[in-house]
């Protein structure tokens, strides 16, 4: 069985268990048919990768703005919060698989971080940028602090029908939750815009170079169990397993 690693802020919570926020990701990927391997911030990339045939980037605390050139202070800052270990990995992460053309998916925090890592830019908070033209409501709890039901289908997301995401998810609008602040705002060098929501705000790209799978959305398919978003770890899986087999 094939490993998949996933990239996570912290692989342990406080009392020694597996964190609550990757346990999801674990069970896509089982699900998938691979075994994870949980990569937190501060891993060593060049010791980790020989054992690994594909790689997920998954969800988790904002991208510290200084590496992209963003603004500081905004309406839902989490400077008390970021994680230089994990940007650092991720963001050398994201030139090594693109390099050696492993295969890919990022999630919600895996899409921005991947886009500041080709020199792309991100929208500090979608809300407060759009100020009234802000009609979807993208995060998961509302702004009076009530939880939403628990990971219900947000919106509704536009794919290009010419684009690898929608090969791959077989459609070209797909139901998804909504749990981000952020999204991307100029786009990293090698990435073009496939997905979009009704008002606007970038929900997938795809890569304009070469690689063999490469699937990048700003929602949780890993909480989702319709066939669309299921398939984004199934595709993963079955191209890395490929790709090993080719390679013996």
């Amino acid at each position: 069985m094939i490993r998949i690693g996933i990239t996570c802020t912290d692989a342990c919570d406080e009392h020694g268990a597996v964190h609550p926020d990757v346990v999801p990701y674990l069970a896509a990927v089982r699900a998938a048919g691979a075994e994870p391997a949980l990569l937190p911030g501060g891993s060593d990339v060049e010791a980790e990768l020989p054992g690994l045939a594909g790689i997920v980037f998954s969800g988790g605390v904002d991208v510290d703005p200084a590496r992209y050139g963003g603004k500081p202070v905004h309406a839902r800052s989490q400077a008390d919060r970021y994680r230089a270990d994990r940007d650092e990995l991720e963001i050398a992460l994201a030139h090594v698989v693109r390099e050696r053309k492993i295969p890919t998916l990022c999630i919600c925090r895996g899409v921005q971080v991947v886009n500041v890592a080709y020199g792309g830019t991100l929208i500090e908070d979608v809300r407060e940028e759009m100020g009234e033209r802000y009609r979807i409501h993208h995060r998961q709890t509302y702004e009076n602090g009530q939880e939403r039901a628990e990971y219900a289908e947000g919106h509704e997301v536009a794919i290009d029908p010419a684009s690898a995401l929608a090969r791959i998810v077989r459609a070209t609008s797909i139901a998804t939750n909504s749990m981000h602040h952020q999204a991307l705002r100029d786009l990293g060098e090698g990435l073009v815009v496939v997905g979009r929501t009704s008002d606007g705000v970038i929900e997938a790209v795809d890569a304009t170079f070469e690689h063999p799978y490469f699937a990048a959305v700003q929602w949780h398919p890993e909480e989702l169990a319709d066939e669309p978003n299921r398939r984004l770890f199934s595709e993963l899986v079955r191209v890395a397993a490929a790709r090993v087999e080719a390679l013996r």
